[in-house]
């Protein structure tokens, strides 16, 4: 067994690069939120027990449209407005209503005057009161009892147009809300997806970070068994030791991030917080042709031709034309457009309505009545019980109300104005959002071309350092860089793929999704 030779102390210059390598690998392991795609290793992080839950993406996508309370709001918004429509729409039906009433009347002035009357006739006084307290009428009004039945009914002849506008703004309202399902709909698929495969990618980078760690460890035995032959001074051993234990902090936040992934998808699938869960889909690491095969003319110069340097990989214009010939990035299409143009419409439709108030309102009503006058309370027959119907002619008209009515007209102009400039926002908005959305769906899949091919490279390279270092030929340094780097590589390869799926699932559901703030895109590597 040969063993590595003692190497020199290393320079200010060296130490200072193996600090800022020890950042780079932890920046590796925990750049970004644990958003993402799948794992080839796709193992629950926290476990329970009883059985784990299979789960593939088209799976998690049924539960969560089933469970979501954000389509739940969106159907409450659609049962509101469906009462809203029949409220609006009842104002040009007749109403009709029904009532039964039963009073005593606890003291009458008029069972007082025929009782005085009464009195008097008994008197013998001068005058004849036997005949007004005996008269019909006077038994009806002294009648300490009233029994009455009434149907009463009205119908709208001419409102200036109000309740019809009212009729098309409810039902314009209806429509804006069932729009706004397929947008909940829409927003609940992008967000599990996106959870789904943070999880997935959380479960990819605690398999790096553990493949890390494990490597670190091996270079710390090796340099233990150097240094026990005295082919290793102290400060290599002090190193190497420091590297494995930089490694484990990396590898207990990448594991955290896992938990949190899983947290977040199972609250999104209404699952239960100790419930195992096993995702059955994998990254799909591999949605692309064959690496690109650079120039094989040999290099007799240093030279660099910028366009050639600079040239676009010609597949990633035909993957993403792929994607947009499946998708309908148009603006008019777009849900929040077409919500927007609803609210121009009933905008307008409430200024109709608020002037329709300067025209006169003309309803006709009657009212059929029933009613009965017993001495002891409740009537014996029908035939005890007196009509009383009436029929009515109204016309109102409102020519003096104080501006009111001007008012509420400026009102619902400025109401106009703001729904139509909302509407030209909204627009605007929507057309960069495609662009956005395009563009970030082109730079995930030039990242992805990328990497095709780099992690092999990456691994065939560590693989060779290490050899190189067990030999003795190599440095710590040397196989500590190119540790981040494989490290770096398999990440950036997970998290490429992730992005190229989320942006392709973004793209397909961009009709029905609602405007992404504008930012500047974090899509494929950060250098």
């Amino acid at each position: 067994m040969t063993f590595m030779s003692r190497q020199p102390l290393p320079t200010s210059t060296q130490r200072q690069h193996v600090y800022r390598i020890a950042i780079i690998m932890a920046w590796a392991l925990t750049f970004g939120p644990p958003s993402v795609l799948s794992s080839q290793q796709a193992t629950a992080p926290i476990t329970a027990a009883g059985t784990a839950l299979a789960l593939s993406l088209a799976e998690a996508l049924r539960l969560a449209t089933g469970t979501s309370e954000t389509i739940s709001l969106a159907r409450a918004g659609v049962l509101r407005s469906t009462g809203q429509q029949l409220q609006a729409r009842s104002q040009l039906m007749p109403q009709l209503s029904a009532g039964l009433n039963w009073q005593k009347t606890l003291q009458n002035q008029f069972q007082a005057i025929s009782k005085k009357s009464n009195s008097g006739s008994k008197t013998g006084g001068g005058s004849d009161t036997s005949t007004i307290a005996n008269n019909p009428l006077t038994k009806i009004f002294a009648s300490p009892y009233t029994t009455s039945f009434a149907v009463t009914a009205s119908q709208p002849v001419f409102t200036g147009g109000r309740a019809s506008a009212n009729i098309r703004a409810a039902r314009v309202n209806r429509e804006s809300a069932e729009i706004g399902i397929t947008t909940a709909q829409a927003q609940v698929q992008l967000d599990v997806t996106e959870a789904y495969y943070d999880a997935l990618l959380a479960d990819r980078l605690v398999t790096i970070a553990e493949s890390s760690l494990v490597q670190t460890e091996r270079t710390l035995r090796q340099v233990q068994l150097t240094k026990n032959v005295g082919s290793a001074s102290e400060f290599e051993l002090i190193r190497a030791r420091v590297t494995r234990d930089n490694q484990r902090p990396s590898w207990l936040q990448s594991r955290t991030n896992r938990d949190l992934a899983y947290v977040r998808l199972r609250q999104l699938l209404n699952v239960a917080p100790d419930q195992t869960v096993r995702l059955t889909d994998d990254i799909a690491e591999s949605p692309a042709s064959a690496p690109f095969v650079e120039s094989t003319v040999p290099i007799t110069t240093v030279n660099v031709s910028a366009a050639e340097v600079l040239r676009a990989d010609p597949r990633v214009g035909a993957e993403v034309s792929k994607v947009l010939a499946s998708a309908d990035t148009s603006v008019p299409v777009r849900a929040p457009v077409r919500q927007a143009v609803k609210s121009v419409e009933v905008a307008k439709l409430q200024l109709k309505s608020t002037k329709a108030q300067r025209y006169p309102t003309v309803s006709l009503s009657t009212n059929y009545q029933r009613l009965a006058y017993p001495n002891d309370g409740l009537p014996r027959s029908l035939g005890d019980f007196f009509p009383n119907w009436t029929a009515g002619f109204g016309v109102s008209f409102p020519f003096f109300t104080g501006g009111r009515v001007h008012g509420e007209e400026l009102a619902a102009q400025a109401t106009v104005l703001e729904a139509e400039q909302r509407l030209k926002q909204t627009e605007e908005g929507a057309a960069l959002d495609a662009r956005q959305t395009i563009a970030q769906l082109e730079q995930a899949q030039a990242s992805w071309q990328a990497t095709v091919g780099t992690a092999e490279q990456a691994t065939r390279a560590y693989d060779i350092a290490e050899v190189r270092f067990r030999e003795g030929i190599s440095t710590q340094l040397e196989l500590a860089e190119t540790r981040v780097q494989l490290q770096q590589a398999l990440a950036n390869r997970a998290k490429a793929a992730r992005d190229v799926q989320v942006a392709r699932i973004r793209l397909q559901l961009l009709r029905d999704l609602p405007l992404a703030p504008s930012r500047p895109s974090t899509t494929g590597n950060t250098p």
